[in-house]
């Protein structure tokens, strides 16, 4: 079965929540440590997705069709 991939704002409202229920302080410590790690690989999965967009954000698209990097001169 294909895990269905969740998009970067369901991540980022999973991070949220995790954050508040840790914040709480009434989370036991082995919940915390797996919400922890949760947390640790939602926050892998946005990173990751950032960075995708920045690489493709800073590109541009020539008339010849090619792509290039986006360079601002100084």
């Amino acid at each position: 079965m294909d895990k269905k991939k969740i998009n970067f704002e369901e991540n980022i409202k999973k991070l949220e929540n995790i954050v508040h229920e840790l914040e709480s302080g009434n989370v036991a410590l082995d919940e915390a440590l797996e919400k922890f790690s949760e947390a640790s690989k939602l926050s892998k999965e946005c990173d990751d997705k950032l960075k995708e967009v920045s690489e493709s954000v800073n590109k541009i698209l020539n008339a010849d069709g090619s792509l290039e990097e986006f360079k601002i001169e100084e």
